[in-house]
């Protein structure tokens, strides 16, 4: 995966779903499958491995037990793949080589790099309405059915990457896609709730920028509600602009409320509690992922004020970067985030390494285990926060929570 490499360099972000569709049907058929392997596998072979013996006694006497931690071990793929290949394969691979910044005039209107996005839409949908129908129609054990909502929610949560890509695109069918994605976790007042995060980035105005100190668990619920209620302000703004009514068609807000609930009702009507109870909980899990990213992205910097009492512009020191060739593969160089602040149109396939601004220690799923400890994350992060924020007296402060 080299900067020529052209579209085919975010092909891995298909990983992704294929990941979760593994963890889906492995979730009903892993140890099927197991057993079939097992079966084609000479017995002279088996008898060569120490534990096979012993494992074959075991299963003889707990097939069910066994059948239940085969099938839970498989529905975590996804899972697995997010939080452990991932940060692997950064370790591995390293950062991208300076050549992929290269930019040309088919890179910046390329059909073929929208159509991988195009394509993560697509799979994300099939994926889900896949996990959804079998767990409504078939028998999942409850530790299986678990880690199959644990995988989804990692795969819906870096597919808000997509989205997000998508929703700062100027091409309608973009924005249609990205809120077609969105409704699949309930979120779909993103779209505009990330707009305000882009004007107030790194103020107390943005609850999407994590202060100092913050913990991951004082920041979630507060960038959770905060989002929507931005969401909602810019709607109502819009409407009166618009001298539109409330109680219209018009009015995104009953969209935004309506459309994850009317899937949810239709998933229970045709495949039962079971299924939309699933994705329901895969959407909740989907929006920690989403704000798990959010709170490492700018967490402790901050945007001073000037002599005049505004805030200084929005420049390459307010957001936390990383140049990992693997995970920028998979999430469309989100890491790339203060270029992105920079020019937010700029598509993904443009947007440049900046060496000099803020660098994360490691890759984005990394640090967002680490964030899960937060005495640990800000032993690791604070000191950082500290090298890359000069003094002013004009500083925001927030305090420590």
């Amino acid at each position: 995966m080299t900067g020529g490499a052209g579209p085919l360099k975010y092909s891995p972000s298909l990983l992704v779903p294929t990941a979760a569709l593994l963890s889906t049907f492995g979730a009903v058929y892993g140890s099927t499958w197991i057993l079939a392997i097992l079966g084609v596998i000479p017995s002279q072979v088996l008898a060569m491995i120490p534990i096979s013996q012993y494992a074959a006694g075991f299963y003889g006497h707990h097939p069910g037990f066994c059948n239940m931690l085969i099938n839970t071990a498989f529905s975590l793929a996804a899972a697995l793949f997010v939080f452990v290949i991932l940060p692997a394969g950064d370790l591995i691979l390293g950062e991208e080589p300076p050549e992929a910044d290269a930019s040309s005039d088919s890179m910046r209107n390329g059909a073929a790099y929208r159509a991988v996005l195009y394509t993560c839409v697509a799979a994300h949908w099939a994926t889900l309405l896949t996990a959804m129908h079998l767990a409504g129609t078939t028998s999942i054990n409850p530790l299986a059915l678990l880690g199959l909502a644990l995988s989804l929610g990692c795969e819906g949560g870096l597919l808000f990457t997509v989205a997000h890509e998508l929703l700062h695109s100027v091409r309608p069918l973009d924005k249609a896609l990205s809120n077609i994605l969105l409704c699949s976790v309930g979120y779909m007042h993103w779209t505009c709730s990330h707009l305000a995060h882009h004007r107030n980035v790194a103020t107390p105005r943005d609850p999407a920028s994590a202060r100092l100190g913050e913990s991951l668990y004082t920041f979630l619920p507060r960038s959770v509600v905060g989002n929507l209620r931005d969401g909602v302000v810019m709607e109502l703004d819009r409407l009166r602009a618009r001298h539109l009514p409330f109680f219209c068609l018009h009015n995104r807000i009953a969209w935004w409320l309506g459309v994850p609930a009317a899937l949810l009702l239709g998933t229970g009507v045709m495949w039962g509690p079971v299924a939309a109870g699933l994705g329901l909980v895969q959407a909740l899990l989907a929006i920690i992922v989403l704000e798990d990213v959010n709170y490492i992205e700018h967490y402790g910097l901050q945007r001073a004020l000037t002599r005049t009492g505004s805030v200084e512009r929005t420049t390459a020191k307010h957001s936390w970067n990383g140049n990992w060739l693997f995970t920028n593969s998979i999430i469309f160089r989100l890491q790339r985030h203060s270029d992105h602040h920079a020019h937010a149109h700029r598509p993904y396939q443009m947007l440049r390494n900046m060496p000099d601004a803020p660098q994360l220690p490691a890759c984005y799923p990394a640090m967002m285990i680490l964030a899960l400890c937060p005495p640990l994350f800000h032993r690791i992060m604070d000191p950082r926060v500290a090298a890359y924020s000069k003094p002013h007296p004009h500083m925001y402060m927030s305090p420590k929570n």
